[in-house]
């Protein structure tokens, strides 16, 4: 083989080497590119994130605070269910007074009327008498 038909062959293996370099480049640029595109979006998806964490801290509290307010109407619920027990069973025995109150006036205005019935004929009695 001569000189220049070496001289030839390393000319085409050294632009062989080129064109692998330049599509190797093109090809570290591109991933360097895409890599670049992953951090961004790495980026965003942490801020997201971090948006999230903050929103479900500030759900988390305002559900604490429901949670409270929701005790606080049971325990007044409770509270008041209570009172109306005691009120209802109070009033149950103040009605089973009435009732024997008025079972007694009843029985009284029984006597009563028995009573006037009775002074009325005696009455009847006497004006007949003195007739």
């Amino acid at each position: 083989m001569s000189n220049a038909q070496r001289l030839d062959n390393v000319e085409n293996d050294l632009e062989t080497v080129k064109q692998l370099l330049v599509s190797t480049t093109s090809y570290a640029e591109s991933a360097d590119k895409r890599i670049d595109r992953l951090v961004e979006r790495q980026d965003l998806t942490q801020r997201q994130l971090d948006g999230l964490a903050v929103t479900v801290q500030v759900m988390g509290e305002k559900i604490d605070r429901v949670v409270e307010k929701i005790d606080r109407f049971v325990e007044k619920t409770d509270r008041f269910v209570d009172k109306t027990d005691d009120f209802i069973d109070t009033t149950k025995a103040r009605n089973a007074v009435l009732d024997g109150v008025i079972l007694e006036l009843r029985e009284g205005q029984m006597s009563t009327n028995a009573a006037v019935e009775r002074f009325d004929r005696i009455l009847e009695q006497l004006l007949k008498r003195n007739e």
